[in-house]
């Protein structure tokens, strides 16, 4: 593990050193990257780093595509990395059953014949049966199509490898994330993909969900606790005290909510709660940093919000609770919920600081480490 400040301090070859391995087998992209410094955050160093590879050559990209072992295959002629080896593992493909190595070697010959550079997905997030979906489908793409598309993966490759081996600071973080989310603009799929990619490197587990009343769809990352307690937090959502309802709570809670989860996750801490976070990345709602920080820290069984005839009115409400079904927390989850106001969600993204939004993060860290019982 590397702080972003001793990043920023090295030597160009020492930086570029650090960074070994987080595009495979191509030490030009760090090197590149290099006098573009310094960087506030982690993911103005990925930005960085795509970029170079966005402005390379063909023949440079070629080659970086090249550079990546074939999924799933073991031989004298692909060798892996230690990161890919870990990445792999942690996919499944390492205990295939013998009829989906067996498609995967065979889609793969395809493939490659097809495209001349190999099938490269970053499989965090996916199984066996995913990525050999992916592949089938990705089979059908153009030349140019799976050139641009094998490019994207690798910039998620490097977004994770990046978070699992550079520390930033916390505050600075949320805001970069949070300008990132407000470039999207109109295109909710760009948000959602940021959104899942950020959730998978904080080391959340993501599900996705349709939401019919927020005319967007949910997210939702979950990380598993430790502690004897045995309950969740819930974050990105609140109870309206007033009407004991439900309330998505923008942007910014969500975020520092994914950015607590990756600190502790750097860390090596093991919470007493666990986490759930609610995210609709396409909502444009920035958010109050006040989520998890305020000193108001009221909280409620989940399964006592909107449970009778009369609440089960409330259409957010019940397309939350169909969120978090779908993501396998049944409305009889031992989760917390905040009791809050909701116009927490309302409030002006300007009313959030670096600083704000790293306290933020630090109270909801604070929270999980210890065990909380409902108020």
């Amino acid at each position: 593990m590397i702080s972003l400040a001793q990043l920023n301090a090295l030597a160009p070859v020492e930086f570029a050193t650090a960074l070994q391995g987080i595009f495979e087998h191509t030490p030009w992209v760090a090197q590149r990257s290099a006098a573009m410094r310094p960087f506030a955050a982690r993911l103005q160093l990925l930005d960085a780093m795509r970029s170079v590879v966005d402005q390379a050559t063909a023949a440079d990209q070629l080659a970086l595509i090249r550079a990546h072992p074939k999924l799933g295959v073991r031989t004298g002629t692909s060798a892996l990395t230690p990161a890919s080896a870990v990445e792999q593992r942690r996919a499944g493909l390492a205990e295939c059953t013998a009829a989906e190595a067996a498609q995967l070697q065979q889609l793969n010959a395809r493939y490659l014949e097809r495209f001349g550079f190999p099938f490269i997905l970053a499989v965090r997030g996916h199984d066996p049966a995913s990525i050999l979906a992916n592949l089938q489908q990705r089979l059908e793409n153009d030349g140019e199509l799976e050139r641009r598309t094998a490019l994207n993966q690798i910039g998620a490759i490097a977004a994770y490898r990046l978070a699992d081996r550079v520390g930033s600071p916390p505050g600075a973080e949320v805001m970069a994330m949070l300008e990132r989310l407000a470039g999207c603009g109109q295109r909710a799929g760009a948000a959602t993909a940021l959104v899942r990619e950020w959730m998978l490197a904080a080391g959340l587990a993501v599900w996705p969900a349709a939401g019919v009343v927020s005319g967007g769809g949910y997210l939702i990352g979950r990380v598993v606790g430790g502690g004897s307690a045995l309950q969740t937090l819930l974050a990105g959502a609140c109870c309206d005290a007033r009407s004991n309802t439900m309330r998505y709570l923008g942007r910014a809670a969500f975020v520092i909510a994914i950015e607590a989860a990756q600190q502790l996750r750097l860390a090596g801490a093991r919470t007493a709660l666990g986490l759930v976070v609610l995210a609709r990345p396409a909502d444009a709602r920035a958010g109050g940093g006040g989520a998890a920080g305020d000193a108001r820290q009221e909280w409620i069984e989940y399964g006592a919000i909107a449970t009778d005839a009369a609440d089960a009115a409330d259409a957010e409400t019940m397309e939350i609770r169909a969120a978090l079904r779908g993501a396998e927390l049944p409305d009889s989850a031992a989760m917390l919920v905040r009791a809050a106001d909701a116009t927490l969600g309302q409030r002006s993204p300007g009313q959030l600081t670096a600083d704000a939004a790293g306290q933020a993060v630090q109270a909801l860290e604070a929270m999980l480490e210890r065990a909380q019982t409902a108020a």
